[in-house]
């Protein structure tokens, strides 16, 4: 079994990837808009907010048995389009899944292209460059690279895959919010990773169109089980500016470097 510093550090090198980090620079006003395969961190001002997302996985065993993992998301964002994330992380998926049992804190602001995340029981926050970028008006397909943590299998650059245009699911109001749905699907042909017969997975997501960030969304992959994610109370008032700083007594550190002695 990892050691539980092992599994810290699984959980956040995951986390950033889940975010996107990128470590190029740009001048202030030169955000471009975000596209479906960018790396950039998105940037969305005006439209503060806090909210709680689940993920749940859904795994259903040869057995008939049926074996549920959650993870949650504490988020907050505010007017200049700081953003606030803290992980509760049960499992990761995997091949068997990983048992992290964990919190990651992630602070991104994107006007001073930086991301912070904090170690509570070491006083540190890892800081990293990030690329803002600003939300496609009209996204040309459904961005994986937006929302909660998914299946990363069904990102069509990592695997032999034949993937359809999005589907457009028109409009419907969730919780008071109008989001908008898009749905993909996309197949692995057969032989491609050993496999006998095609595996067909897909991706729904509803997208907050005032929020603009993802309220609902289903994943399924017959290898590691359906995955089904909501954002729940939803508060529009701006959080508080605390929130989006490094505590006092912390120190920076540029990932992979020592943390200091305590």
């Amino acid at each position: 079994m990892a050691s539980r510093s092992r599994r810290r550090e699984v959980a956040m090198c995951l986390t950033l990837a889940w975010f996107g980090a990128a470590s190029r620079d740009l001048h202030a006003q030169d955000v471009p808009s975000c596209v479906a395969s960018s790396n950039g961190v998105r940037m969305v001002t005006g439209a503060p907010y806090s909210a709680l997302g689940t993920s749940e996985t859904i795994t259903t065993l040869p057995s008939g048995e049926r074996v549920v993992r959650q993870n949650h998301i504490r988020q907050w964002r505010d007017s200049d389009g700081r953003t606030r994330s803290e992980i509760t992380l049960s499992t990761i998926q995997g091949e068997p899944p990983v048992e992290v049992n964990t919190t990651v804190t992630v602070i991104d602001d994107p006007a001073a292209r930086e991301r912070y995340m904090l170690q509570p029981g070491k006083d540190v926050a890892v800081t990293m460059p990030i690329v803002p970028c600003r939300p496609a008006a009209n996204p040309p397909e459904l961005d994986l690279s937006v929302g909660p943590p998914r299946p990363e299998n069904l990102s069509k650059n990592r695997l032999p895959m034949k993937v359809s245009p999005p589907v457009v699911l028109g409009e419907r109001k969730l919780d008071g919010e109008t989001v908008a749905g898009r749905r993909i699907e996309a197949t692995i042909p057969a032989g491609a990773i050993g496999n006998p017969q095609p595996i067909r997975m897909s991706a729904e997501q509803w997208y907050g169109k005032d929020l603009q960030v993802v309220v609902e969304a289903t994943y399924h992959d017959p290898r590691t089980g359906e995955t089904r994610y909501r954002l729940s109370n939803i508060d529009r008032a701006e959080p508080d500016a605390s929130l989006f700083k490094i505590p006092e007594n912390y120190r920076r550190l540029s990932p992979g470097a020592a943390p200091p002695p305590r």
